[in-house]
Order: structure tokens, then C-alpha cells, then sequence
């Protein structure tokens, strides 16, 4: 299971204290993050420590292939 940020740990990586700061900041640098209902963002180490995600990767090569059907007719 991944571990998110802290409070203090999101303050001290963006320089920031606003909720809306922080959201700001974390998608000028292409950090994949959540915001939570009281507007504070949530964010993985993963996305930090590798913004352009592996894991973004993995689910877009699980999506369906449909050249494949578009190829199966010729």
C-alpha cells in the first residue's frame, strides 16, 4: 500500500499552508494528487517521487486495443 504525505510533510514540499495552494502548486509540477472533500490535497509518495507515474502508465496500457477490431475485418 502506498503512503500519503502528511500535513506537515505536503507543507514542507511545497513551501505552502493553503489547501488551495498546495492543489495549485502540486499540478504546476505535474504531481498526480487528490483533493479531499475539506479541500485538502492527498498525495502518494509514488506520485511525488515519480510525477509522470508508472502506474499511470500501467492503466493506460490496460485499456482495449480497438485498432485490433478495426485490423480483424481486413
Amino acid at each position: 500500500m502506498m503512503s500519503l504525505l502528511t500535513k506537515d510533510e505536503l507543507e514542507q514540499l511545497s513551501g505552502l499552508t493553503q489547501p488551495a495552494a498546495q492543489v495549485k502548486w502540486l499540478k504546476t509540477q505535474g504531481i498526480n494528487h487528490f483533493v479531499r472533500n475539506d479541500g485538502r490535497p492527498s498525495v502518494t509518495w509514488e506520485f511525488v517521487n515519480n510525477p509522470h507515474g508508472s502506474m499511470l502508465t500501467n492503466i493506460k496500457s490496460a485499456q482495449p486495443n480497438f485498432g485490433a477490431l478495426t485490423n480483424a475485418n481486413a
